[in-house]
């Protein structure tokens, strides 16, 4: 049996390990978002404890060092679920949902979207309600009553209007404002873990995991 001098056996698991570990930073940095949920302004799509993939390839290929330009940019559609630097602290990352785009006419009139003059659809029963936007063949879950106004403006270019699925917390662009094209980091597509935690347990939600989520 033939064998290997020791320097051999440590320059191939060495030259494996510093390849694991380029593949792990070039995912991270351009391929996927890796996102934890703290908050329950997302719920019922996502719960506090959830944590989440998001495929930045979505919006074409991040340029490093370029403030959030992109090769092949694509833009965010209503009803994307997306991540994305918020806009007063750019060291924070937010997921909420894209109700309007540029050129999008919105507002809101007793807790229902109206976007370019098409109210969008609800559904509810005494447990949940649903809603699909102009255009949209999928409804998502919502969470909260309908309620609330809030006044028509017409969305510039280069800017989004998000919303959090828990429309009773108003955490999103109807108190802090738009958020810019260069921001956007993802498209959050898939619960890889869940935990449910408090001060003295920890339980896995093995139900949730490896959940595709829209």
């Amino acid at each position: 049996m033939k064998s290997y001098p020791v320097q051999v056996i440590f320059r191939e698991y060495f030259e494996g390990i510093v390849a694991a570990i380029f593949l792990a930073v070039f995912l991270r940095v351009f391929v996927l978002s890796i996102l934890y949920i703290p908050a329950s302004n997302m719920v019922p799509v996502l719960e506090r404890g959830d944590f989440v993939l998001g495929w930045k390839l979505a919006y074409g290929f991040p340029l490093p060092l370029s403030g959030g330009e992109r090769m092949n940019q694509k833009m965010p559609q209503r009803g994307d679920l997306v991540s994305f630097r918020f806009p007063g602290d750019q060291e924070q990352m937010v997921i909420r949902r894209v109700v309007a785009v540029p050129g999008d006419k919105v507002f809101i009139k007793e807790g229902r979207l109206n976007i370019n003059g098409q109210e969008a659809e609800y559904k509810a029963d005494e447990y949940s309600t649903a809603e699909r936007l102009p255009g949209e063949k999928e409804y998502h879950g919502l969470k909260g009553s309908l309620s609330g106004n809030f006044k028509a403006m017409t969305i510039p270019q280069g800017q989004f209007f998000v919303l959090s699925d828990n429309r009773g917390r108003q955490d999103d662009s109807r108190s802090w404002g738009l958020v810019p094209l260069q921001n956007m980091e993802s498209l959050v597509m898939l619960i890889w873990l869940s935990l449910d935690s408090t001060e003295s347990d920890m339980t896995l939600r093995r139900q949730r995991m490896f959940q595709r989520v829209y």
